[in-house]
């Protein structure tokens, strides 16, 4: 293939297409009409000389050609973003971006608290997307500027080229209701194993603290469950409920939602949260600004080591 032939504008189109298997979602993210995507499309396969993408189903799947050209495509298109196409420095009081993160409900407040205390500079934005499918889907499509995981997720081989820092560590507590039957100031198997466990979604059985329950020899009746960690220590009131909360957290709303804490009598694992990002970030002045935000006295120094 003669390089001086090749259309980089094609090459984009590509990398979209290669990531979302869909020409109407490519065409989306692209900006463009979805007859143009598609005429794009047949110029690729004329250019290559291969398929490409196949119609299977309700989505394309790309032929073996095409999977070989995701990486050293994605490669070289970010390579040409940050070298040609960026232009070099960044300046928070001059220079306008929007920084997306990916954070789960419970380091979302302090996420933000971090990254808007004092003056922020009116040209910055930050928009914060939920932890969940799809949001680990972008960040591993490059859309997620920084993403601030629960400990066990980073045991997944996909984040074993990332960086991370970090960010957040506390320990659990159990809480009840101030007027609760139980008037004791101690968590015990015994407390429950006797009233039913209001218990936020991720205390399942498949995480570091539903495991650490087991092993504690804990049988809790699951009385409710909820998906917002916020919604645990005031949806107490009025109820024989108990529950497990981060003790920062408890400590700081115990009087607003009228809480008692109790502390636990068998061994529970931290609470830890990293922040997470790619390492082609690393030479990114405004990626460094926006990690600087996040610890600007150095605290918990950037690992330059995979996870």
């Amino acid at each position: 293939m003669d390089l001086r032939r090749v259309d980089l504008n094609l090459l984009v189109v590509l990398d979209v297409l290669l990531a979302e298997r869909n020409v109407t979602r490519a065409a989306q993210r692209l900006n463009m009409s979805q007859p143009a995507t598609s005429t794009a499309l047949a110029r690729l396969r004329k250019q290559f000389d291969d398929p490409l993408l196949v119609k299977s189903g309700r989505v394309l799947r790309p032929t073996a050609r095409a999977q070989a050209l995701v990486e050293p495509l994605r490669e070289v298109l970010r390579t040409l973003e940050r070298s040609v196409l960026t232009a070099p420095g960044f300046d928070p009081a001059t220079d306008a971006r929007t920084f997306t993160l990916m954070t789960g409900d419970y380091a979302e407040v302090t996420l933000l608290r971090l990254l808007v205390r004092g003056a922020t500079p009116a040209n910055i934005r930050f928009d914060l997307q939920p932890l969940n499918a799809a949001g680990l889907d972008a960040f591993r499509r490059f859309e997620i500027d920084l993403a601030v995981l629960p400990e066990h997720f980073l045991d997944s081989p996909e984040f074993a080229t990332c960086r991370r820092q970090i960010l957040l560590s506390d320990r659990f507590v159990g809480a009840v209701w101030s007027g609760h039957p139980y008037t004791g100031t101690k968590l015990t198997r015994e407390v429950l194993a006797r009233y039913p466990l209001l218990s936020y979604v991720r205390y399942s059985d498949d995480t570091n603290l539903g495991r650490a329950l087991l092993r504690a020899g804990v049988v809790a009746r699951i009385g409710a469950t909820t998906g917002n960690v916020a919604v645990l220590p005031y949806a107490l009131e009025n109820t024989r409920m108990v529950t497990l909360l981060p003790e920062q957290m408890a400590h700081h709303i115990a009087e607003t939602a009228s809480l008692r804490i109790l502390e636990p009598t068998f061994a529970l694992p931290p609470l830890r949260e990293f922040a997470v990002w790619h390492a082609e970030r690393d030479a990114d002045p405004a990626h460094a600004w926006l990690r600087a935000q996040l610890d600007p006295i150095g605290r918990g120094r950037v690992s330059v080591h995979a996870v």
